[in-house]
């Protein structure tokens, strides 16, 4: 896995592809510590090598450049990620959501959504009594 500066992505994955990388295999995104990495892997077809990128955007100023212009497969993966994590993929053509209805609430990705579904359905297998706060409910989110 190779970090890349995010004003050097497209150009990265142009050269990849240049090299005979012609396989775009998946992208997609994690928060780390205040920052959004987006992570894509690559595959030359003849020599069965793969190459893994990582860029790393500010979780407030989330931007980078579309490599759908080098790769058109990456068109539903960029859309999906932006829909999730709130990245923005600038050249990006097709913005429209593919899961939520509304892109009004937080990406629900990123921990610092607030999943209030979780304290107000029950969840299968968990009892109705809940003793602890679920992954991703802050802890005063129903006295505010």
């Amino acid at each position: 896995m190779r970090g890349i500066d995010p004003v050097f992505w497209v150009d990265e994955f142009s050269r990849l592809q240049a090299q005979g990388y012609l396989f775009f295999d998946f992208l997609t995104a994690y928060e780390r510590e205040g920052e959004i990495e987006v992570i894509a892997r690559v595959v030359n077809p003849k020599s069965k090598e793969s190459e893994l990128l990582v860029t790393k955007v500010d979780a407030d100023h989330n931007s980078v450049t579309s490599i759908s212009g080098v790769y058109p497969g990456a068109v539903w993966h960029e859309r999906e990620t932006a829909e999730m994590f709130g990245v923005n993929f600038i050249g990006l053509g097709d913005k429209r959501p593919l899961l939520r209805r509304s892109m009004l609430a937080r990406p629900p990705m990123l921990k610092s959504s607030v999943l209030a579904t979780r304290m107000l359905k029950p969840w299968p297998g968990q009892p109705s009594n809940r003793k602890q706060q679920p992954i991703g409910v802050v802890e005063d989110w129903l006295q505010k």
